[in-house]
């Protein structure tokens, strides 16, 4: 049977790794190990909720399931050599996810009265663990994102549609949160509609991005101004709202991966990857398109992108 290591020793693994790696492949390691701090840490905690006098099929099958997987990952770190960081991340997905499964699963059953009523504190741990864990999957997404956006494994529709059907489709999407605070979303377009040439659910995925970041990072009650403008040989599409904004030291890191103005309170307040904007300069680029961006702090935020308009 293979020797295992413990957290600490891979997160020194992962620590050797960044120092031999280039940007951005150091950041995604830094928040590998930042993960697995964060797993091993609320593990933990849900393994004082369940007591060792408990046996139940479920928790033991997730037990099983965590196990294997967390000694794959040592595994795997054990055996990587200093120049194989991209294999790693290849591999993160299948090796984190099982076990975050598992922990979520861990805590849905507990708050589901598995081990009885819950106490308020033991609600607001297991609250912020779902929470933790949420934001696990959202980092693996963007990471496997990212590994097929630079292997190419991205695959674009080019088709021609009427831009103003990926501003409704949008603010469809956002419609639901932007009432909970209030905001007011107006679009705007020509009389002549342009039409625009790419791929429809990536834009719209960058448009609707856009737009709940304008949803997030404006106070209650906000202004969102959503619209499309015909540039000639391009379509530009903007978000602009009156939030919080942007100093000229953001402005300077906008779109770098992991970036997020953390010196802001409602940034603070949205946990996120800090990989939107990256991972849309990426999608965007592939379509020919551009993301353009300004801000005033206290002032609010524009956000844009170009696409070919048809030949």
């Amino acid at each position: 049977m293979a020797p295992t290591i413990s957290v600490s020793r891979a997160q020194e693994a992962l620590a050797e790794l960044q120092t031999t790696s280039a940007q951005p492949i150091a950041q995604l390691l830094a928040q590998i190990a930042a993960l697995l701090q964060s797993l091993a840490d609320e593990n933990a905690y849900l393994n004082t909720l369940v007591s060792e006098g408990i046996s139940s099929p479920a928790i033991e099958d997730l037990t099983r399931s965590e196990t294997k997987t967390v000694t794959a990952l040592l595994r795997e770190q054990a055996s990587l050599e200093k120049d194989s960081s991209l294999y790693l991340l290849m591999g993160i997905n299948d090796v984190l996810r099982p076990p975050l499964i598992a922990i979520r699963g861990r805590a849905e059953l507990v708050q589901g009265g598995f081990l009885g009523k819950m106490s308020a504190e033991q609600e607001q741990w297991l609250q912020a663990i779902q929470e933790n864990t949420n934001r696990a999957f959202a980092v693996l997404d963007a990471v496997q994102q990212v590994l097929a956006l630079q292997n190419g494994q991205v695959h674009i529709e080019q088709t021609n549609f009427i831009s103003t059907d990926l501003l409704r489709e949008a603010a469809e999407r956002i419609r639901d949160r932007a009432r909970a605070r209030q905001h007011q979303i107006t679009i705007h377009a020509p009389d002549a509609v342009p039409l625009a040439r790419g791929d429809f659910y990536q834009s719209l995925i960058i448009l609707t991005d856009l737009l709940d970041n304008a949803v997030r990072y404006t106070p209650d009650g906000g202004q969102i101004r959503l619209s499309v403008d015909n540039l000639g040989t391009h379509v530009l599409f903007t978000v602009a709202d009156n939030g919080i904004g942007l100093s000229e030291e953001d402005l300077s890191h906008v779109g770098q991966p992991f970036w997020r103005a953390e010196h802001e309170r409602l940034v603070r307040q949205h946990p996120g990857t800090g990989l939107r904007l990256y991972l849309a300069r990426m999608m965007l680029a592939l379509q020919e398109g551009e993301l353009i961006f300004s801000g005033e702090q206290g002032v609010g935020s524009t956000f844009s992108f170009t696409l070919p308009a048809p030949e």
